[in-house]
């Protein structure tokens, strides 16, 4: 594991066990098992190092999501397969975590940018995988990227983080797995379109 990748996990931990405020560049050092001056070299100050954190579990996320899809037979299972494993990998992250309110203050007051940035690559994501399923004429999609926007709107329980705290991942699941049927009756190219019902 390289020295960055070292750094990033013990920040991890420590921002999820002690909060963001209450965790000091020393620490995370130590943690890391390095001195203090080695994380300067690859991070400004506790801030930067807080907001690599987060950009490194958002593109995780959406790597592994994308991932998941391409690895389905059609259309329908490369939606479902993408909103699970992010869903997962976000309850596997935030249900343990124990301080979650100055990280979210911190990247919503100063670092919106961030969040704007993934949730349009998020968006392109899933307009992707709604192009493919119009191609394979499962899906009724006129406007792509309107569409995977409302989708977007609607699965935003089950990507944000006090949420996926303070629930359980089977209840989530099966709440999702519902929200993926509705989504479905709702794109699925009918008889009247040239598709099968």
């Amino acid at each position: 594991m390289s020295s960055r990748a070292r750094i990033l996990e013990a920040a991890d931990a420590r921002f999820a066990d002690y909060g963001y405020t209450k965790t000091t560049m020393a620490e995370i050092a130590a943690d890391a098992g390095m001195c203090a001056a080695n994380l300067y070299r690859h991070f400004r100050n506790k801030e930067d190092l807080a907001v690599a954190c987060v950009a490194r579990l958002l593109e995780r996320k959406l790597e592994e999501g994308i991932a998941a899809a391409r690895r389905q037979d059609d259309a329908l299972e490369a939606l479902r397969a993408f909103l699970l494993t992010r869903l997962r990998i976000g309850h596997a992250h935030f249900a343990g975590t124990r301080h979650l309110f100055d990280m979210m203050r911190l990247i919503n007051e100063r670092h919106r940018d961030l969040l704007f940035d993934y949730e349009a690559r998020v968006i392109q994501a899933i307009a992707d995988i709604l192009r493919r399923g119009a191609r394979e004429g499962v899906f009724a999609v006129d406007d792509a990227e309107g569409v995977a926007r409302d989708i977007h709107q609607a699965t935003m329980r089950y990507n944000h983080p006090m949420a996926l705290k303070f629930n359980e991942l089977a209840g989530l699941e099966i709440d999702l797995q519902r929200l993926i049927a509705l989504l479905y009756r709702g794109l699925a190219l009918r008889n009247d379109q040239g598709g099968m019902q």
